[in-house]
């Protein structure tokens, strides 16, 4: 039997859920008893990214809500405006709707920061999700919020340092000591191990949350593979980025590897120009200017054959040839001449 896939985790949930600092004692109990609540109340998460289940995970949820009623209650954060805004359970109260039901249980948490929501939203969904059968998009969105999220509480103060140091692509300082070196070093292994990704591929991910929806969403397609978006990701004018996304749905243009380095250096030496967009995705500034020199041309054997014999070197033969090319030539400049 396979070994399963390790899911990706960041933090503990029960850490997540109670938004309390990690202790030695247990964390806090999940506070607010079980409601019943309908789901017109409820409102989904703004900007949220992930995807819903489709075809048979959909299925199957549907026809187990059919017989056992939603088991794990939606959590839903009170907002001071008197908003119920679902932190998790989007496909549950999707699911459910298509089994028939109106309501279904939650839990309610108030008192919640908006970084204190988007922790819950994302660590929710690695935990019902393998990292692995996410999306680039869902994961590049949960890697960013929840790096952001971290950085505005101020928590693990290593780990979002190392994760500043991933984006950015310049590498080390000039200044940095081989101690220096070798500690970010350690560093990016442990923030590997914490993710389940390699330490570039985090910083990776985190850069291509910075692509609008429409080109996000071609990475998901294939459209667009994952390195050349992380090149085209340095393009962090979004009006640039809606340019090119137009261009390649109106006139089927495709970006690949070479495309997006254009991008990235283009941009950033601030030669990115409408026409240069233009250029790139057209393929222009990307083909190899011809040659003024003559293709080289290979003599048939036979031809060789029938003026020289086995015992002539090449040497004598190109020799021959080029005297006699010489001799053609001039002739034909007299016959023009006269």
């Amino acid at each position: 039997m396979a070994t399963p896939k390790p899911k990706a985790r960041f933090v503990d949930f029960e850490e997540m859920i109670s938004i309390e600092p990690q202790q030695d004692t247990a964390p806090a109990p999940v506070q607010g008893s079980i409601l019943e609540m309908d789901f017109s109340q409820m409102e989904s998460f703004p900007n949220h990214r992930f995807k819903l289940y489709e075809g048979q995970q959909l299925a199957d949820m549907v026809e187990s809500i059919r017989q056992f009623g939603i088991l794990l209650p939606i959590i839903l954060w009170h907002t001071e405006d008197e908003q119920y805004i679902i932190l998790s359970g989007h496909n549950r109260k999707n699911a459910a709707q298509l089994a028939g039901l109106t309501q279904g249980p939650v839990i309610i948490r108030e008192n919640l920061t908006h970084e204190d929501a988007v922790l819950i939203v994302t660590e929710t969904n690695l935990r019902q999700r393998s990292f692995s059968d996410m999306s680039h998009s869902e994961r590049a969105y949960c890697l960013a919020q929840h790096y952001e999220a971290l950085k505005s509480q101020g928590k693990r103060s290593d780990l979002l340092a190392e994760i500043e140091t991933l984006l950015n692509p310049h590498g080390f300082e000039e200044n940095s000591t081989s101690v220096q070196v070798e500690q970010k070093l350690e560093s990016r292994e442990k923030v590997g191990q914490e993710y389940g990704l390699s330490a570039s591929k985090v910083g990776r991910y985190i850069r291509i949350s910075n692509l609008i929806e429409p080109l996000i969403a071609k990475v998901d397609t294939e459209e667009i593979s994952f390195l050349a978006a992380y090149d085209l990701s340095f393009v962090e004018d979004t009006a640039k980025q809606q340019q090119i996304a137009d261009l390649m749905d109106s006139d089927s243009y495709k970006v690949d590897m070479k495309k997006a380095e254009l991008f990235h250096s283009y941009y950033e030496t601030g030669k990115l120009t409408d026409t240069a967009i233009v250029q790139i995705l057209s393929g222009e500034k990307t083909r190899k200017p011809k040659s003024s020199k003559p293709q080289p041309v290979k003599i048939k054997s036979a031809v060789i054959s029938k003026y020289f014999t086995a015992q002539q070197t090449q040497k004598e033969i190109e020799e021959t040839i080029d005297k006699a090319l010489a001799l053609y030539f001039e002739n034909q400049n007299k016959e023009v001449a006269s």
